[in-house]
């Protein structure tokens, strides 16, 4: 399931060179350039060019950096030749390069990332606060969607679950039911990839009535929270202190996200 936040983005220029053959950019971006010649085949075209990225998403965190640079990529190349671009293509020439997710699609969806097939369309998040912290280091994307996930019975019921009240929620407009079920998605992942702090933020979650949202291949970790509510700025407060508490003056990062606008914490 994707959480869309706007301001978090990946730009791409695409400098078509039909007289030759080779697609360059940064050793960064080696993936982005194989989407590129990979959108090229698709079309059996044949041409170069030269892709710059440019993202303000962190690396390695969970957060669709690598995703929103293929999409990226795919789509600056796509219009510089002007060529009829779809999500399934996209999907498609992406899930090729890795398993990925589905930042190619502007609404919340549900998304097989490994086939890299939409499995469902659900529309806009209601308003929403976001608030959390990055535990610190990076996680291989690659790797870890390798490794074995022990899931049981139990936790497919659990998925379930929480896949309908997401559904609900998104139809009825009910943060609430999204928040349960983002819980209970982050106690699941967290026999696979635990995160620092969990207990404490899920005691935190609980007093203030939101739900708990981990990346899960990545290094974050928070609240989600009705940005509706009573005296949200007063909320947003209180939590910024408890979770200052709680990360004991770390060098941990905290961020928050209101309204799609996300910004770290000095």
């Amino acid at each position: 399931m994707t959480l869309p936040i706007p301001t978090l983005r990946s730009n791409a220029s695409f400098i078509p060179d039909k007289t030759d053959i080779e697609i360059t950019g940064s050793r960064s971006n080696t993936k982005a350039i194989e989407a590129c010649k990979k959108l090229l085949q698709w079309f059996d075209m044949k041409g170069g060019g030269r892709l710059w990225i440019h993202s303000n998403i962190p690396v390695g965190k969970g957060m669709a950096s690598s995703s929103a640079d293929i999409v990226a990529a795919i789509k600056a190349t796509a219009h510089s030749y002007s060529l009829p671009l779809t999500e399934d293509i996209i999907s498609s020439i992406a899930s090729e390069i890795e398993p990925t997710d589905g930042v190619m699609y502007d609404d919340v969806v549900a998304y097989d990332y490994l086939n890299g097939q939409l499995i469902e369309s659900l529309g806009h998040l209601p308003p929403f606060l976001l608030i959390g912290i990055d535990v610190g280091g990076m996680v291989d994307t690659i790797q870890f969607n390798q490794l074995l996930k022990p899931y049981d019975g139990r936790d497919r019921n659990q998925f379930l679950e929480a896949y309908e009240l997401v559904k609900i929620g998104m139809g009825n407009k009910d943060l609430s039911l999204i928040c349960k079920a983002a819980t209970i998605s982050a106690h699941i992942n967290q026999k696979i990839l635990p995160k620092p702090y969990f207990s404490e933020f899920e005691r935190l979650s609980n007093v203030f009535q939101g739900g708990l949202f981990i990346a899960h291949s990545g290094t974050v970790l928070g609240i989600l929270l009705d940005s509706n509510v009573p005296n949200i700025i007063d909320v947003f407060s209180k939590i910024s202190k408890q979770i200052s508490l709680i990360i004991n003056n770390t060098r941990i990062k905290t961020f928050y996200c209101f309204g799609g606008y996300m910004n770290y914490k000095k």
